[in-house]
């Protein structure tokens, strides 16, 4: 099914759509359905925020949720209450009628559900059972109630203040980002001569360039987070370098020959051009850049949900 197909079908039911999250939503006696299209999981997915009135009523409700699993076990991948939610997957077919049909039966299992009066709806954030409209968060549709919606808003636009205040300084946050790529390369070295690394520590190097150039920086951005990758890629690189030479030269040490630092420059660089050792330590050198880069990753994840997030107004 389409997503023309999907909302023209939930339009039918009694739903209304909103396109930029894909959401049909309806409200029935204080219920806030939300039934959303995920294309790219062949996935519809069905959300109630609500709660129990007592434990004979939440024992009735999961034997219903049972029930209607058990009775569309070809197309339910998951019917469950957890967490103060119903939560409802449906698979995706190639059978445009067919998933029409399962949403006719589920729109339907939910309104039973609301008309039970086993339940009582309640706000996605505070979780109480209070009157709530139906707020667009970012790209998700969410019943909250007022006294959550004022907080919310008020939280938005205080970090967008802080947000939009905040003039990045990319000179001070490269040296930054530079200043603790090598403070993390020395405890790099440091350490390999301690304790077998395998690359590990490649993280200590992509962390400290990360935090050097949002102390210098001031403020981080995607370009800056680049920028802090490819840093700490190329000093981690030296610092597998460094680490060779002196595990060499502490070699050269034990064996009676003092510290020789060039001697020990000389055996690593001789030891690099055979291509079994360098194959030996390739491993290594994978792992440590991976881990920089999901650092990376990681960074950009927590950026997009650190960021302020926008309310819409009341969609209902």
């Amino acid at each position: 099914m389409t997503e023309g197909e999907f909302q023209e079908c939930m339009i039918i039911l009694g739903y209304r759509y909103n396109e930029k999250t894909g959401t049909a939503f309806n409200s029935f006696e204080g219920f806030r359905n939300l039934i959303m299209f995920v294309e790219k999981e062949n996935r519809y997915v069905l959300y109630l925020d609500c709660s129990y009135k007592g434990i004979q009523e939440l024992e009735s409700v999961n034997q219903k949720l049972k029930e209607f699993h058990s009775e569309h076990k070809n197309y339910i991948l998951k019917a469950e209450y957890k967490k103060r939610r119903i939560n409802i997957v449906l698979k995706m077919t190639i059978d445009s009628d067919i998933d029409k049909d399962e949403l006719k039966a589920l729109v339907h299992f939910m309104t039973e559900l609301c008309k039970s009066g086993e339940l009582v709806p309640v706000c996605r954030v505070c979780a109480r059972d209070r009157k709530t409209g139906l707020y667009v968060v970012g790209k998700e549709v969410m019943p909250i109630c007022e006294a959550c919606v004022g907080r919310k808003r008020r939280l938005y636009e205080k970090r967008k203040n802080v947000f939009l205040n905040k003039t990045q300084n990319m000179p001070g946050g490269i040296a930054g980002a530079l200043f603790g790529a090598f403070l993390g390369s020395a405890i790099y070295v440091l350490l390999y001569q301690l304790i077998p690394m395998y690359g590990v520590g490649s993280l200590v190097i992509s962390v400290l360039s990360f935090l050097g150039f949002i102390a210098a920086g001031i403020r981080a951005t995607k370009k800056s987070a680049v920028i802090c990758i490819i840093i700490s890629c190329a000093v981690f690189l030296a610092a597998e370098y460094a680490a060779l030479v002196f595990n060499s030269a502490i070699s050269i040490e034990h064996l009676g020959g003092g510290i020789a630092i060039s001697e020990a420059v000389d055996i690593t660089n001789f030891s690099l051009r055979d291509k079994g050792y360098l194959l030996s330590i390739l491993p290594e050198i994978s792992i440590g850049i991976t881990l920089i880069m999901l650092s990376g990753l990681v960074y950009l994840i927590k950026r997009a949900k650190t960021r302020p997030t926008k309310i819409s107004k009341n969609i209902l």
